[in-house]
């Protein structure tokens, strides 16, 4: 009889979803989790077609999430055999789900991370607590 195994679960924040466009959040858990794959030792280099299944999106989508993660310092892109292995920073996205996860209005929250990761394309890792409190505290 085969063993059964337990449901993998991925925790999705709640901020993460509030701060970014829903495709982008999805995108972002996705990575986190194939980091974690590759942390269990996972070969986790996969056609495009398997991540755009996994997704539920289109690839201009995908390659969207990829640039936007790449100039926020989540992600880097390395080709391998003619695909990619996305390698996804997870000090970054701690920082990050600690960002988004400690805001009480969703609205100044979208406002801070549009123009925190979108206006001005600041990297994760480059925003201070002054500048979320700045944001915040007017």
């Amino acid at each position: 009889m085969n063993a059964k195994k337990a449901p993998a679960f991925y925790k999705f924040y709640k901020g993460l979803m509030m701060a970014f466009d829903l495709p982008e959040s999805a995108f972002m858990v996705y990575m986190a989790d194939l980091e974690a794959l590759r942390n269990m030792g996972y070969n986790t280099t996969r056609p495009m077609k398997e991540h755009l299944g996994c997704l539920g999106m289109r690839r201009h989508t995908f390659e969207k999430c990829v640039e936007k993660a790449e100039w926020m310092g989540l992600l880097k892109r390395v080709p391998i055999d003619g695909m990619y292995d996305y390698i996804w920073d997870m000090q970054a996205y701690d920082k990050l789900i600690k960002i988004v996860s400690s805001r009480w209005s969703y609205v100044q929250l979208r406002k801070f991370t549009d123009w925190a990761f979108t206006k001005t394309q600041h990297s994760v890792m480059s925003i201070t607590e002054e500048d979320v409190a700045k944001f915040f505290n007017g």
